[in-house]
């Protein structure tokens, strides 16, 4: 049990968690603290494990870093393990990652790119922190890694960290440090440390007066540490990400985000900046969503916007036009002021329909059907009045009567329209009205019994050989967000007869005071259908964790969709949806968006990146070359053995090789005992490696010079011995240069290719000879 060093990989394992703790102070949610523990846990279970089987260190390591990888691939990839999605995945989830880090303001959301970073980050130092502390026996030099994780919170908070983190560091870092003094300590002789006064007379050399003084020089250290700075002045922080180092937009100020005139079912809408983009008060203590613009035509996945129908101009305050439709039904007038607006033209964030809208000193023009303004320039502040159907709107004709609807409202895309028309008679029935119908199909589709909201999409299933369409994949795997949902009840009711289009824009925000405040992250999408007398109305089929309220006139029977199935936060967003990878294509936002998404394209994708990405493994395979040859070279004549005779020299050999490794070069010509007496001098050993040596030495004359028939025995567990007393006591630079650079390996190297480069004239040579 000492062997696999359990104090010592707790301690290490520990500090590293110490270290990662004010990486709470940056995210919002905690998600991300499972899976490092579960890693952290394995790191120190597969470090012990293979001290205490003997194993090298760096075999040790490497089974460290095997484990973290394979372990972060089952904890976010584990729908993304096949060859050809995980590279999108993975590049997917550095995107989300950078895009957290340079859009947000700490503390940001843990968003599943910034839980899967940790998750690898984390551990992975943790395995650095461990090979330093407890392989190679460096505790004061593993303090560097734990630093660099450490200053990752601190210099990105914006603000003065709670000393109570540094202290707990220190304190972690310092036990590291105790523990290891006293093993070493323990390899020197047996005197133990005791409080200098009073002395004791076993104490003869005063070691245990540098134990008491060493104890006072590190308390003294952490407390200047915390003292010192509050009297030093206070440069100006910096960063390691321009989105971290940006505090929240206060007052007015907003984030410009632009519309593009397509939507990707696969894409679009998935952003958690938190950007401010709208800042607005209203009489209304339910706003609706905000509208920014509708589509009809639907081809190949995505949703495109209509053709710009023939406007005329507005006038400030003048009432508009009642859109198509819309029949003597009960509505109630509101009016929303929009203080700070954040939307770049020629869309307009409103509630809809509008009844009148002004928008100051920019000229502005709307569609007499459609009563929907557009702008000419972004205002920076304008004031809608809005109608509102009552709870109990109902349609009261017939299409028939109705003014004709665009054709594109009832075509149901080709691809999906089998399954399409299949799902949509499993819900409603042939006698049912339009109007329940639609109603069905919303809260068929709000039911989280059947489906789950999640800003990740599941992989693209294939069926019969062949993989499903947008649509078709969403109806099978159920799992989506607001596009998708909206996509899908668009299709179910065009299917019905009904017309149906995709509106998008943001949901009504979240309060903020006596103001509503509309953020990135709440983009929208939602269905609106057409009714004889309600015109165009809006539907809500998206569950409630990202949705707006179902409208009262649609509340239906389900209990999901009430009027209380209302928003929730974005923090609930972040902690209830999947920290899977999101799926290989990376979402693509308008360029004119901050941070558009053309950068978001998966970094993965490109040949470039596998060309360098194989540069790197043949590197790292190259790395490995003298260690291996090293190997090689010393158990040649191991292998080589006949007998136990030849076993032991060659563990005198490989002995031997190792200690040169480490400095300690070898005695040319010398009999066992006069190479013991050569090791006494050159090498330092404390009283185990002594005795350890002189069993080897023993143990070699026995072979060498016992009768025939005699057994000999063996040396690998002195030479263990005295491998770890001379490994313990060197210099941090020689012991890494054993392990990646032994000298006995830049030998068998330079032999070996001596050898390849001599092969060519040898043959020549040979080939003279044979010829003459």
């Amino acid at each position: 049990m000492s062997r696999a060093r359990p104090l010592e990989t707790l301690l290490a394992a520990v500090a590293v968690l110490v270290a990662s703790w004010p990486v709470r102070t940056l995210l919002i949610g905690d998600t991300w603290i499972r899976p490092v523990l579960l890693l952290l846990a394995l790191v120190a279970v597969i470090g012990m494990v293979g001290r205490a089987v003997g194993a090298p260190r760096s075999l040790t390591a490497a089974a460290q870093l095997v484990g973290v990888l394979g372990g972060t691939a089952l904890l976010h990839l584990h729908d993304h393990l096949a060859p050809s999605q995980l590279p999108g995945a993975i590049g997917d989830l550095f995107v989300d990652a950078t895009n957290t880090l340079s859009r947000y303001a700490a503390p940001a959301p843990a968003t599943p790119g910034i839980v899967f970073a940790l998750t690898l980050i984390v551990p992975l130092v943790a395995v650095l922190v461990d090979l330093m502390s407890v392989g190679m026996r460096m505790p004061a030099l593993a303090g560097m890694p734990l630093l660099a994780l450490f200053l990752m919170s601190t210099s990105n908070t914006g603000e003065p960290l709670n000393p109570v983190y540094f202290v707990a560091l220190a304190a972690a870092w310092l036990l590291m440090l105790a523990q290891g003094g006293m093993q070493l300590l323990r390899r020197w002789s047996s005197t133990e440390a005791y409080s200098r006064t009073p002395e004791r007379l076993e104490d003869r050399f005063g070691i245990a007066g540098y134990s008491s003084t060493a104890r006072w020089v590190g308390a003294g250290t952490v407390l200047l540490a915390i003292l010192v700075p509050a009297f030093l002045p206070h440069l100006p922080p910096r960063y390691l990400s321009d989105g971290l180092a940006r505090s929240g937009s206060g007052g007015g100020n907003v984030g410009v985000v632009g519309f593009s005139d397509r939507l990707d079912l696969e894409q679009n809408l998935r952003s958690r900046s938190q950007e401010p983009v709208l800042r607005y008060t209203t009489s209304d203590p339910d706003p609706p969503p905000l509208r920014a613009m509708s589509m009809s035509m639907y081809a190949g996945g995505n949703w495109v916007h209509d053709d710009p129908p023939r406007e005329r101009r507005g006038t400030n305050n003048e009432r508009l036009p009642s859109p198509d439709g819309l029949g003597s039904q009960p509505i109630t007038l509101f009016r929303t002021k929009v203080s700070a607006n954040g939307v770049d033209s020629p869309f307009v964030a409103v509630p809809w329909p509008v009844s009148s809208a002004d928008m100051g000193d920019t000229s502005w023009t709307y569609e007499p059907s459609a009563a929907m303004p557009r702008v000419s320039d972004r205002p920076d502040s304008y004031q809608i009045t809005y109608s509102k159907l009552g709870p109990s709107a109902r349609p009261n004709g017939s299409h028939a009567s109705a003014p004709a609807v665009p054709s594109n409202t009832l075509r149901v895309d080709p691809l999906s329209a089998d399954r399409v028309q299949q799902t949509a008679d499993g819900i409603v029935r042939s006698n049912d009205s339009d109007f329940t119908k639609a109603i069905k199909i919303q809260d068929w589709l709000r039911d989280p019994s059947r489906f789950t909201y999640s800003l990740t999409l599941k992989p693209t299933q294939v069926v019969n050989g062949a993989p499903l369409d947008p649509i078709s994949n969403f109806l099978v795997t159920r799992q989506g967000y607001c596009t998708q949902f909206a996509t899908a009840m668009v299709m179910l009711a065009r299917s019905q007869d009904i017309p149906a289009r995709l509106a998008v824009g943001f949901l009504p925000g979240t309060a903020d005071g006596q103001s509503y405040q509309v953020r990135q992250s709440d983009a929208h999408a939602w269905p609106e259908l057409y009714f004889p007398g309600l015109g165009w109305t809006r539907f809500e089929p998206t569950p409630g964790v990202r949705a707006g309220t179902v409208p009262e006139y649609a509340g239906g029977s389900s209990s999901t969709s009430g009027p209380g199935a209302g928003r929730e936060s974005q923090e609930a967003t972040d902690t209830r949806t999947s920290t899977a990878p999101p799926t290989p294509t990376a979402p693509s936002a308008d360029t004119r968006q901050t941070g558009g998404g053309a950068s978001e394209q998966s970094w993965l994708s490109s040949s470039t990146t596998w060309w360098t990405l194989l540069v790197l493994v043949v590197g790292a395979l190259g790395a490995l070359v003298v260690p291996v040859a090293a190997r090689w070279r010393r158990e040649q004549p191991l292998r080589r053995a006949q007998d136990g005779r030849e076993h032991v020299e060659g563990e005198w050999h490989a002995l031997q090789s190792r200690l040169e490794d480490l400095g300690v070069a070898p005695p040319a010509g010398r009999t066992p005992r006069q190479a013991e007496q050569h090791y006494r001098q050159h090498a330092t050993l404390g009283g185990e490696g002594r005795a350890a040596l002189h069993r080897a030495v023993r143990t070699l004359e026995a072979s060498r010079y016992a009768e025939p028939t005699t057994s000999p025995e063996t040396l690998e567990q002195d030479a263990d011995r005295i491998l770890r007393d001379v490994r313990g006591n060197a210099s941090w630079s020689v012991r890494t240069a054993a392990l990646l650079a032994p000298r006995t390996g830049r030998l068998a190297v330079r032999s070996g290719l001596r050898a390849v480069l001599s092969a060519p004239g040898r043959w020549l040579d040979r080939r003279g000879r044979s010829g003459g």
